[in-house]
């Protein structure tokens, strides 16, 4: 069932979102301070092209990591309508 899923996934959007995800993070490995969050956004697109069966495990990420995910938030995470 989870290949089924994840090939209708595919087909209706998963695709897209996998190469704006790869793209993203290609942008932010330009620069030093990007490479981490460009990183991240390569674990995101690979959880996005085949999400179904996937377990995702939030780890401890302390205080730095509360300041990048406020950092990432502000130019990326906010969505303007």
């Amino acid at each position: 069932m989870n290949f089924i899923g994840n090939i209708i996934w595919l087909l209706i959007g998963g695709i897209i979102a996998f190469i704006v995800w790869s793209i993203a993070g290609l942008i932010l490995c330009v620069t030093v301070i990007g490479i981490p969050f460009g990183v991240q956004c390569f674990k995101i697109a690979k959880f996005i092209l085949w999400p179904f069966g996937k377990e995702i495990e939030l780890g401890h990420f302390g205080a730095g990591g509360l300041i990048f995910n406020i950092i990432w938030l502000i130019p990326f995470g906010a969505k303007i309508s």
